[in-house]
């Protein structure tokens, strides 16, 4: 995919599955950005712990997991962020 050096700054949200958790929530922060183990926030304010990496060949456990936060999706549009789906 080439990106569009010209449109409109938009704010990315990344929707992950925290360690633990059994929803995704959305986070502005680049979670490949930040190491395993980091706690990082959520839009909804839930603290969530960066899961660790896949081994390459496997595919995420988390990958089937297609359930929002309900706080964190309401943000997300309210918002008009570009939504990615990040699995570890």
């Amino acid at each position: 995919m080439i990106s569009d050096v010209f449109r409109d700054e938009g704010q990315d949200v990344f929707w992950i599955v925290g360690s633990g958790c059994i929803v995704r929530h959305a986070t502005t922060l680049r979670p490949g950005a930040v190491y395993a183990g980091q706690q990082i926030p959520s839009l909804c304010d839930v603290r969530l712990k960066v899961p660790q990496p896949t081994p390459s060949g496997r595919e995420p456990s988390t990958k089937p997991i297609t359930d929002k936060c309900p706080e964190c999706a309401r943000k997300a549009t309210d918002s008009a962020f570009s939504e990615i789906t990040w699995d570890f």
